[in-house]
């Protein structure tokens, strides 16, 4: 699960460019993990609202980003705040560490948040030589010989039960049971082979959200909110690569989809479809202006399938972390 701590860090990551003053960066890191001990539930919004912007204050730290992030941890936690209020609260925080004049900043109810080039650029611009090569020598788990069904086993608990699809709107061809004898898995069609990322329970349900259709492909068939899809069809792929390995996500596996998209499989472990909403709703403010797709940050998502070939081309597997760590791949 994406932490305050990981919103507040990597929000600092994306907004300070390409700075390299590293007292700046140490004190953001500060500051990050400050703000993660503070109870941004019902009643305590206000108090830790303006604590955190004092310690920003006290730090040193943009107001505009502090201000930013502050408004949306309040917004992931379920809550709102009114825009005037909260501008006071930051101009009263940095006033009493010693600044003299308002802060001038303008903070709004929040934006669609929209792909924004010149962001990607200076946040990819801030590691070289990312590239697939240097992925695949990366992976905690040796890619060579991995198979979609190996891919499967690897990522998923004995008994879980995985959809694959080769017709993109259909019930699922193939229920795949980690574990058990299964069937071969498909190798190859016109359009590809996908996987629902989060497990099922295999039965048929009626989906409340289209008149009770039956569905075992709905959010009533599954039965672990575990993981989140990034992909982007708006970044270059080495841009977007050298976006990934600098996020602190935990990143279970990242492969190709046969095309020229690159998906990357986000571990978050959440409790409810409630709570892997708000975890998406938390790094969705960073993520879309580098170039994620926000219409696939879903909880019921097909994802191309490793190993399997999307006409002549194959989508393939550069990364497979089983057990991965919030921490950056680079940093790994």
């Amino acid at each position: 699960m994406l932490l305050g701590c990981e919103v507040a860090r990597a929000h600092f990551s994306t907004n300070m460019g390409e700075s390299t003053d590293l007292g700046l960066a140490s004190n953001a890191d500060h500051w990050s993990g400050y703000v993660a001990t503070l109870d941004w539930g019902p009643g305590e919004r206000d108090r830790s609202a303006f604590n955190a912007l004092l310690r920003a204050s006290s730090l040193g730290l943009d107001p505009e980003v502090a201000l930013r992030v502050v408004g949306e941890l309040i917004r992931a936690n379920g809550g709102s705040f009114n825009a005037t209020k909260l501008q006071n609260q930051c101009t009263r925080a940095y006033k009493f560490t010693g600044g003299s004049q308002a802060v001038t900043v303008t903070i709004v109810q929040p934006a669609t948040p929209k792909f924004d080039p010149d962001r990607l650029k200076g946040f990819a611009a801030k590691t070289s030589g990312i590239d697939q090569t240097w992925l695949k020598a990366r992976s905690p788990v040796s890619i060579n010989g991995i198979t979609s069904a190996s891919f499967l086993e690897h990522l998923y608990e004995p008994g879980e039960k995985v959809l694959v699809f080769t017709e993109l709107h259909s019930q699922g061809e193939n229920l795949f049971e980690v574990g058990k004898d299964n069937g071969p898995l498909p190798k190859l069609t016109a359009n590809g082979v996908w996987y629902l990322v989060n497990p099922v329970d295999g039965q048929t349900h009626p989906n409340p959200r289209q008149d009770n259709k039956p569905s075992r492909r709905s959010e009533e068939s599954v039965t672990a909110w575990r993981y989140l899809v990034l992909e982007s069809d708006v970044a270059g792929s080495e841009e977007w690569l050298s976006c990934l390995v600098q996020l602190p996500l935990q990143i279970s596996a990242i492969y190709t989809s046969g095309g020229k998209s690159i998906h990357a499989l986000v571990r978050v472990d959440a409790e409810s479809k409630q709570e892997w909403d708000a975890i998406r709703n938390q790094i969705k403010p960073i993520l879309v202006p580098l170039g994620a797709d926000e219409a696939a940050m879903t909880g019921v998502r097909l994802s191309r399938l490793p190993g399997a070939l999307r006409g002549l081309q194959q989508q393939e597997l550069l990364y497979l972390n089983p057990k991965p760590s919030p921490k950056p791949i680079i940093q790994l």
